[in-house]
């Protein structure tokens, strides 16, 4: 919303444009064909809206820039540099490479210099790696903006002329290796890169997993690359027989079944051997199916209409078509797919409505009905996870430890402990929580609890309690993978750890 009250009216808006980013007058026509989605808005115009109305640096420009990836992939230099850098690429890397602090638009502006040189050559030997590894782990504990800058920053650096090589490499060897804790990130980060290294390197996941949250960030990212054709008819079929032979079920499973049906539709000769006979035969052979074909429970859509009508009441005057926001709460909480409910609710926190729409997810789930059931809780939760505030923290610990809420659901409310509200923390919470898992995983030792012992080791990372982590990884009791975790944590550098934040 315009920090000005002048600024609600078109010509108000534009007349003041010119300034900050932008180095030339715009015309009242120019500024509603942006707006309303008839003309491509320029990078540097999206930095001005960014300064006009007061915004966050990168808020709007890095959304734009992670969403827009997702949608179109395309070469490195496939957008305009968003600002010149006031500090030189030799400056900016040996900040890198040193135990200096670096932010999220550092990230940024040495990327843009790397790409602007397709062919530069970084010494000493080993140069590449550490830029990558100290990129990737920073990602992979960063929130919101500054990790959409890492991760845009990460995607670019993938498809590198001469270092994309090297990255694809180092992805792999953290993923399968120190990093496994993240796995399913990092491996999915490779989704936009066409090289057949990184097409290889998702397939060797989903033959052999090094870990079950690798494999859920290969199948993953199998969905983009099948789109891309990034797979050549030998890796394609490889492809096929994993799907087909991988679980369904579990917390790292939801995505196995709907990638089958992308794959069975992009590539009709697969179906059969993907779907099984009965439901190959239920939609004709040779028939396209939608991966997005799914039925909304009743109850969901009611949410989804509440969530909406709220939103609606703190539109701008001017908004008479609700169309898009509309949208953006559908897809956040009934797409099948995971990736597009992430990138629905980042535009919507973006958007003016982020405090509405966290607030009416939070109350959808104060409702029992909706907790009870995890076919609905689960994408509530979800949402909650990059909509919310510390506001809603007390909402999340509760539905993270309360007896009787279900597993999934318990789960999912874990996870988001790691991200809204995640600040250094006071109090026996967590300490509480821990114990609390701890005890339900020695009892039931089943998987569903299992990875929601070790997310809640990632959440006690994020809240900087090292103290805990040290207890968690001392424990010799306490599950293999929560203990790895914990040392994963402790074993990332300070300064790393404080870039992550900004």
């Amino acid at each position: 919303m315009a920090q000005e009250s002048s600024f609600r009216l078109l010509p108000a808006f534009a007349a003041a444009f010119r300034g900050g980013s932008w180095d030339r007058e715009v015309s009242v026509s120019t500024v509603s064909r942006w707006e309303t989605a008839r003309t491509p808005v320029p990078w540097r115009a999206m930095r001005r809206y960014e300064e006009l109305i007061g915004l966050p640096r990168n808020q709007l420009t890095a959304t734009a820039r992670t969403v827009w990836r997702y949608w179109a992939p395309g070469p490195v230099l496939d957008v305009e540099t968003v600002a010149d850098s006031p500090t030189p690429l030799e400056d900016l890397l040996d900040q890198t490479v040193s135990d200096a602090m670096m932010t999220g638009d550092d990230w940024d502006r040495l990327v843009d210099g790397l790409c602007a040189r397709p062919d530069v050559v970084l010494m000493p030997t080993g140069t590449w790696e550490y830029v990558a590894e100290r990129l990737v782990e920073e990602m992979v504990i960063a929130d919101d903006v500054p990790w959409m800058l890492r991760f845009e920053s990460l995607n670019r650096l993938l498809n590198h002329p001469r270092g994309g090589r090297t990255v694809i490499a180092v992805c792999a060897a953290m993923a399968s290796g120190r990093a496994r804790p993240t796995a399913t990130e990092i491996v999915c980060a490779l989704d936009n890169c066409a090289h057949p290294d990184a097409s290889e390197r998702v397939l060797r996941e989903l033959r052999s997993p090094s870990g079950p949250l690798a494999h859920r960030g290969a199948v993953m990212a199998s969905f983009r690359k099948v789109d891309y054709r990034h797979f050549d008819e030998r890796q394609l079929e490889t492809l096929a027989r994993s799907v087909r032979a991988s679980a369904g079920t579990g917390p790292f499973g939801d995505q196995v079944e709907p990638l089958r049906r992308h794959l069975a539709a992009a590539h009709p000769e697969y179906a059969r051997a993907l779907l099984g006979g009965a439901t190959y035969a239920s939609h004709g052979a040779g028939a396209r199916h939608r991966t997005t074909a799914h039925r909304t429970p009743v109850d969901m859509a009611a949410a989804v209409q509440r969530v909406v009508t709220r939103l609606s009441t703190v539109a701008p005057e001017r908004v008479r078509d609700f169309a898009v926001p509309t949208a953006l709460v559908s897809e956040t909480l009934t797409s099948p797919l995971f990736d597009v409910r992430l990138y629905a609710a980042f535009l919507l926190a973006a958007s003016p409505y982020r405090v509405a729409a966290a607030d009416a997810l939070a109350a959808e789930l104060t409702r029992p009905s909706a907790v009870q059931r995890e076919e609905i809780a689960v994408p509530l939760l979800e949402g909650l996870r990059v909509l919310g505030d510390d506001r809603h923290r007390g909402l999340l610990q509760r539905l993270a430890v309360t007896p009787g809420v279900p597993r999934f659901a318990s789960y999912a409310a874990v996870r988001g402990l790691g991200h809204v509200g995640a600040e250094p923390g006071a109090g026996d919470f967590l300490r509480n929580a821990v114990a609390h898992h701890e005890a339900a995983w020695q009892d039931s030792r089943d998987p569903v609890t299992a990875a929601t012992l070790e997310s809640l080791v990632y959440a006690v990372g994020m809240a900087a309690r090292d103290d805990l982590l040290a207890a968690v990884l001392t424990d010799d009791r306490s599950l293999p993978a929560a203990r790895a975790a914990a040392a994963w944590w402790l074993g990332i550098a300070g300064h790393r750890r404080a870039s992550a934040l900004v």
